[in-house]
């Protein structure tokens, strides 16, 4: 019988509900070098990261997939 081989690539949607603080989350990305600030780039200042988490919700949803992801391995 014969073998036949299939590629195609797939869209998929994970959805996860996390408890996490922001300032656990801020003390984290910078731990995990995730998010760099300035033109060095240097580590976060955890305060400064909090508040934009706190403010810019791309930014949080950004960092909230990354935390997601890493956790899981």
């Amino acid at each position: 019988m014969p073998a036949y081989k299939v590629t195609w690539t797939q869209q998929a949607i994970a959805t996860a509900t996390v408890d996490v603080d922001l300032d656990e989350l801020a003390r984290w990305a910078i731990s995990a070098g995730v998010v760099r600030a300035g033109p060095d780039p240097r580590p976060a200042d955890a305060e400064s990261l909090r508040r934009s988490l706190e403010r810019n919700t791309h930014l949080r949803e950004a960092v909230l997939r990354l935390y997601v992801t890493r956790q899981q391995t």
